[in-house]
């Protein structure tokens, strides 16, 4: 006998799916502009230029920062700093065996801030962000088999 679906029981264990039922969840904007915004320097990025991946690292404070003001503009979600987080993406800066590593640090630095401005009124939630990273199936640039492999 197949269980029957219990939506109320989802509600109780997914506190995102209770939100949604109750409201309209507001998501944040874009990262990458944000981060453009902040005006860092190369050695910010560790010598590695454009990869806003690694600044969970050396930057978790402007990552936070930005987080935060999305929360404090009425944002219920935010997405993580992953959006290029795939071992392919940062295999281009010689780090994709940090793919795992860095997606769990900006994970966790994302859910330090929700954690820390949620109200038992108004929960925040985080959302993991993965983009369609540098390469591309559809213009071949990568297989389907080596973007599930990678």
């Amino acid at each position: 006998m197949t269980p029957r679906f219990d939506p109320l029981a989802r509600k109780q264990q997914f506190p995102i799916l209770k939100a949604l039922s109750e409201r309209v969840l507001v998501f944040d904007g874009g990262m990458g502009t944000q981060i453009h915004a902040a005006n860092l320097t190369l050695a910010d990025f560790n010598g590695l230029e454009g990869c806003n991946e690694l600044l969970v690292e050396t930057r978790p404070d402007v990552i936070e920062a930005i987080h935060e003001c999305y929360y404090v503009a009425g944002a219920d979600v935010v997405e993580t700093n992953t959006f290029g987080g795939m071992s392919y993406v940062l295999d281009e800066f010689d780090i994709g065996h940090r793919a795992f590593e860095l997606n769990e640090m900006a994970a966790k630095l994302a859910r330090r801030v929700a954690d820390r401005l949620s109200t038992a009124e108004k929960p925040l939630f985080v959302a993991g962000s993965m983009g369609p990273g540098t390469k591309l199936v559809t213009i071949g640039h990568i297989t389907t088999e080596e973007l599930f492999t990678s």
